[in-house]
């Protein structure tokens, strides 16, 4: 497995950028610190579905600070079950699923109707006040409740930066922001994925190796989102003994959600980039500095 030298890793990631009919914005940034790729990072952007991770965070903090447990379960009402992405809108109400099984729902499936449940029972404004309490000034949740009347307005529902987004997840990596055990589950739920998502497309990742016990050489936690005109995906890839947070976000390209491969293709092609040019360095221990 070989890469690309860093000079010439950021002119490949920079010309799939401009090549793109739209905005792109990259940030990449190793676990060690010792290596990063920008590109328009702190530009604002609409997340689509990528900012539920911020709603599975506050959930945990809430869970930390033994104000709601994830065991308890809820019944869902028509009120909250929405169309999208998720399987919940096509069943019957008055399921009572737990409140971890909601968030499994969010990230595995993106589903629109859980998300939508626990913003209401968190509530937005404390959801954005975690946020707020992250340091991260460019990042908000919209209300959702809108979203079967208002999706086509990107903005309305969440927006970020990629390095806003790199800097929460280093962060989580580094066990700062919460207790070791929801920590754990928090990178857990994001690894559950039964379809691939584009940052792992390509990568030597299994959505089923930890069910079955698999040896993995490589590993992905994360979340991404498409609406009428964006496209993101931001997460953390964990190889042997190293790995890098990304994200990589699409704005202002109208109907990429009915060619979602304009998208999903730029994503894949600038993540295999960067593992074919980091990976190396965590399975070796050799040095990747020299241009």
């Amino acid at each position: 497995m070989t890469g690309l030298q860093p000079a010439a890793l950021e002119k490949e990631i920079t010309g799939i950028g401009r090549a793109h009919p739209g905005r792109v914005g990259v940030s990449a940034r190793s676990l060690d610190g010792r290596h990063e790729i920008s590109l328009e990072a702190d530009g604002v952007y609409p997340t689509a579905s990528s900012i539920k991770i911020y709603v599975l965070y506050t959930l945990l903090v809430e869970a930390d600070r033994h104000r709601i447990s994830l065991a308890e379960r809820v019944e869902l009402t028509d009120d909250v079950l929405k169309p999208g992405s998720g399987v919940l809108f096509h069943l019957d109400a008055g399921l009572k699923p737990t409140l971890r099984d909601l968030a499994t729902l969010m990230m595995m499936i993106s589903d629109n109707s859980a998300m939508i449940f626990l913003s209401q029972y968190l509530g937005l404004d404390t959801i954005n006040r975690e946020i707020d309490r992250l340091g991260l000034a460019q990042t908000w949740l919209g209300d959702w409740c809108r979203f079967d009347t208002e999706y086509a307005n990107s903005m309305k529902f969440g927006t970020a930066t990629p390095r806003e987004f790199t800097d929460f997840l280093l962060r989580m990596q580094r066990g700062e922001l919460l207790e070791p055990a929801s920590t754990e589950l928090f990178w857990d739920v994001l690894r559950i994925q039964k379809y691939i998502l584009p940052l792992r497309r390509h990568l030597p990742v299994s959505p089923w190796s930890r069910e079955f016990g698999f040896a993995e050489s490589a590993w992905v936690a994360s979340k991404g989102g498409l609406l009428d005109d964006c496209a993101s995906e931001s997460g953390l890839v964990r190889v042997h003994d190293g790995g890098w947070a990304i994200s990589v976000m699409i704005a202002e390209t109208p109907g990429i959600e009915h060619r979602a491969e304009m998208g999903e293709d730029l994503i894949s092609n600038i993540s295999l980039a960067i593992y074919y040019s980091w990976a190396p360095l965590y399975f070796t221990g050799e040095t990747n500095d020299r241009n």
